[in-house]
């Protein structure tokens, strides 16, 4: 997997795998990563917004007794 840039990393990811998250999480950490994404324009980067906009987790938080409506 190391010979394609992260983007392509992210599109060969199992969106139904149990381990998604956790392999998505393992390719934004990597150096390669951290080196590679300040340098993004254009398509590449618009790609990356759109693609982690799909992926990210979606977490309800219980609605507080305290809280008012």
């Amino acid at each position: 997997m190391s010979s394609r840039n992260p983007l392509g990393q992210l599109h060969y990811l199992d969106r139904s795998s149990s381990k998604f998250h956790d392999q998505l999480s393992d390719i934004l950490c990597k150096a390669e990563y951290k080196q590679w994404v300040p340098n993004l324009q254009g398509d590449d980067l618009v790609g990356l917004v759109d693609y982690l906009a799909k992926v990210r987790r979606r977490i309800s938080l219980p609605r507080s007794s305290l809280t008012p409506l």
